[in-house]
């Protein structure tokens, strides 16, 4: 079901300046914490007029810094700061309910704010709404920190945003950094000529005599722009697996960037194209994510790679069309549900058993020592076809998935 459809029933949200932007900036700037935008109006400024306390005004960066990790995680405090505490407490419900009514009598634009500085400033407060909507089903008390649990609808949200972010950026070059090209979208060349592009493209893929000809213009000065090819032929429909690496090491930056990745791709998919998608998350486990719980994924557990692509080839089974499979992982892999084989053995087997399901391994790399390079050489050779990217920042990931997939729908 679209979000736009389930959209739950609230008086806020009936405001105008509680529009579904608002609310989608909103939740992504809770998911992605590390977002940050830029706005005239300084939240930070409007809270400490409300700070009466002298020592806390005073220090009021420090003070802040510490009550707004004690309200996102469960941080010690001492018992002398806790009357600060609460006047601070007060004074952000207070700025709250007065931007939500700048807002209304349009006294203040949204697009004069910064959500993520709203965001980092009032955070408990603007969570509690989001709950009250509907937009939010909770909030899991875990040993140090608080995990907000979001609702399917937000999770359309979230991927609206996220899908609108990699368009955007989809003109930037340098998205991730080419390790290896062991094959194109299809084996057999296509008569159409295009532009070389080093993301999409092998080099069995130049038209020689078509690159001789451009460059005999120029005196062969010979630049990359000059380089064409041929396009693949057309493979049909695509069946897309993505399997999305959760164990602890995926923390932070990683994880996000890899939910991005798969949202970008999912909302991609469902604007009219025929492909299909699963997303698996795995550790030493291997699950299909439900619908709705892509930006709920955690992070904990040991890696194996193995079990992962024995899932992608057990979904890739009896399906029609080409099969793609998407590996966004940080480093070697520590387990195996072979016993009798080791994470790496193992992991290279399965690899190459995706050569029963015609499918293509690209694989997304979070980190790049030699041993754990080798080994993604290793999985794509035996796989047949593939691809290896890294990427320093994890949330470029989405803008490198939906310009393949972007490419993919092309040919």
């Amino acid at each position: 079901m679209e979000f736009m459809n389930a959209k739950p029933e609230c008086i806020a949200c009936k405001e105008d300046f509680f529009d579904e932007k608002f609310v989608s900036d909103l939740l992504y700037s809770i998911f992605n914490p590390y977002h940050r935008d830029t706005g005239k109006f300084d939240v930070q400024e409007f809270l400490k007029s409300k700070i009466k306390d002298k020592e806390l005004l005073e220090n009021f960066d420090v003070f802040s810094a510490i009550f707004n990790d004690m309200v996102k995680t469960f941080g010690y405090a001492e018992s002398l700061w806790m009357d600060k505490f609460e006047e601070y407490k007060e004074a952000r419900k207070e700025v709250w309910e007065e931007i939500k009514e700048m807002l209304s009598e349009g006294k203040l634009s949204i697009d004069d704010i910064s959500i993520s500085e709203l965001v980092d400033n009032l955070y408990e407060e603007i969570l509690r709404d989001l709950i009250e909507m509907g937009y939010i089903e909770g909030v899991i008390k875990k040993i140090h920190r608080k995990k907000v649990v979001f609702s399917s609808v937000a999770e359309g949200m979230i991927g609206e945003k996220v899908l609108a972010r990699a368009v955007e950026d989809m003109e930037e070059k340098g998205i991730g950094e080419h390790e290896e090209e062991r094959a194109g979208l299809s084996p057999f060349p296509g008569y159409e000529i295009t532009d070389y592009d080093a993301m999409m493209h092998t080099f069995d893929m130049i038209d020689i005599q078509e690159t001789l000809i451009k460059i005999a213009k120029k005196n062969f000065d010979l630049e990359e722009s000059d380089i064409v090819v041929r396009k693949p032929k057309k493979s049909g429909k695509r069946n897309y697996v993505m399997l999305i690496d959760t164990s602890d090491s995926m923390r932070g930056r990683k994880i996000i960037g890899a939910i991005e990745a798969a949202l970008a791709l999912k909302r991609a998919i469902r604007k009219g194209s025929m492909d299909e998608l699963v997303t698996i998350a795995f550790n030493h486990r291997a699950e299909r994510i439900r619908e709705g719980d892509l930006p709920n994924l955690d992070a904990k557990g040991r890696t194996d790679i193995g079990l992962a692509l024995r899932k992608a080839r057990r979904e890739l089974r009896g399906c029609d069309g080409r099969g793609v499979v998407f590996l966004i992982t940080d480093g070697e892999p520590t387990s195996s549900y072979n016993p009798y084989l080791s994470p790496w053995r193992c992991a290279l087997m399965e690899a190459k058993k995706l050569r029963d399901v015609d499918a293509y391994l690209h694989i997304l790399m979070l980190g790049r020592n030699a041993r754990f390079l080798e080994l993604c050489q290793m999985m794509v050779r035996e796989a047949g076809r593939g691809s290896i990217f890294y990427f320093s920042d994890p949330l470029r990931l989405k803008n490198y998935v939906y310009r393949r997939y972007q490419r993919f729908q092309s040919k």
